[in-house]
């Protein structure tokens, strides 16, 4: 293909429901937020559900029927003018052809959980914590895969979206790692609602190990001013997780109600890590190393083709990221995964390091941000991440020592 007819589109990687609602992912003022006040310099604390009353509505919110029904969702893609337009969990919006920029960082030392060196580099890790054997005996789809990755649900306004996560360590627990435009409306200057993370989410409405209220959301001042995808994640600290049962009678009959539909009980599934363990975390790696991307994309590729259905969590290897940037989405240092097809539903799905298929946990190091067509097919050919620095670390770090209940 001559040089001149290749085009690079990109997407944001969310997938979003049926309804028509468009909402601007650019710059825009935001509201004051009393809350982020309270938090460091650099770092914007939301709250999400933290009430009683608000977790309430949430769980009532997200029924045993509407999760059956969330993964039937089609996700929305703008309409192709020259291979540019995209989606992402907020709306619709369009890309531009990258160009190269360089961009300095500078390590930092640990404050929060053990800390390690990744050899032959200036990594500063922190480790993570192995799934329990109860989860590896569960029958999953890739008994390689990561039970720490899944879903996350949420509402914009009067639609309903989804994204990806995963638990990654922290003091308590109960940190979700995923990208900023999963939790946060730049537009509006506000947090997204009813936000709840379903790990190892399978598309029947299962939920093997709980569903997980989002209890705070922290991400970078940047992002939450300006939409800037250098800093294009964020970190939820979440409730004790809970599952629907069905609720039986003495005699073991299920229980159901005045129209004959089941009736289900909640029952309390402690923290999120005591479930699935979670992923380590690693920032200023680089711009090249080896990763696994992890994530449940669901739309479709420019040309309408649909690889993916978003009901399984699907990966991808590669031994060289690289740097990438696009002046459209004020992205200066992203990380580009060359070679991965994800499409509209992989957002916010975890880059992990390092990674190992037995203990199933490494290093997060990324999280899938924008889709790219690179070669200009009408197919998305990789995804990129922000690069995860000091500034990534701090937000990190500061909700990994936020206790909840």
């Amino acid at each position: 293909m001559p040089p001149r007819a290749k085009r690079i589109a990109l997407t944001f990687c969310g997938a979003l429901a049926t309804a028509s609602v468009i909402l601007s992912a650019g710059p825009a003022p935001v509201q004051a937020l009393a809350s982020s006040r309270t938090a460091p310099a650099g770092i914007t604390s939301v709250p999400l559900a933290q009430s009683d009353a608000d977790l309430r509505k949430v769980v009532d919110w997200w029924t045993p029927d509407r999760l059956k029904h969330a993964s039937s969702y089609a996700p929305k893609t703008a309409a192709s003018n020259s291979g540019t337009n995209g989606t992402n969990g907020t709306g619709s919006a369009s890309g531009t052809t990258p160009s190269a920029t360089t961009a300095a960082v500078t390590p930092a030392a640990a404050a929060a959980g053990r800390t390690t060196s990744t050899p032959a580099s200036n990594t500063t890790a922190l480790s993570g914590s192995a799934p329990p054997k109860a989860s590896t005996a569960l029958k999953l789809r890739n008994p390689k895969l990561p039970p720490t990755v899944g879903k996350v649900f949420f509402r914009n306004g009067t639609t309903e979206y989804w994204c990806s996560a995963s638990s990654v360590h922290s003091k308590y627990g109960n940190v979700v790692a995923t990208a900023a435009h999963c939790a946060y409306d730049v537009k509006s200057g506000k947090p997204v609602e009813n936000w709840v993370f379903i790990p190892s989410y399978v598309g029947n409405g299962e939920t093997p190990f709980g569903i997980y209220v989002g209890h705070t959301l922290h991400l970078n001042d940047t992002y939450a001013a300006t939409g800037d995808f250098d800093y294009d994640y964020a970190f939820v600290t979440v409730h004790h997780g809970y599952q629907w049962v069905q609720d039986n009678d003495a005699n073991g009959n299920v229980k159901k109600d005045a129209k004959g539909q089941p009736l289900y009980k909640r029952v309390d599934m402690g923290r999120l890590e005591s479930q699935v363990g979670g992923q380590g975390f690693a920032w200023n790696r680089g711009f090249t190393v080896a990763a696994y991307a992890f994530g449940y994309p669901a739309g479709p590729h420019p040309n309408g083709s649909r690889p993916f259905t978003g009901q399984t969590m699907e990966s991808c290897l590669t031994k060289n990221t690289k740097k990438i940037s696009t002046q459209k989405w004020e992205l200066d240092k992203g990380v580009l995964f060359r070679g991965c097809g994800f499409t509209a539903g992989a957002s916010g799905g975890p880059w992990v390091i390092k990674y190992s298929s037995t203990r199933r946990i490494g290093y997060l190091n990324g999280v899938n941000s924008l889709t790219w067509d690179l070669n200009g097919d009408g197919r998305y050919d990789g995804v990129s991440s922000p690069y995860f620095d000091t500034a990534t670390y701090l937000v990190y770090s500061y909700a990994a020592r936020q206790k909840t209940d």
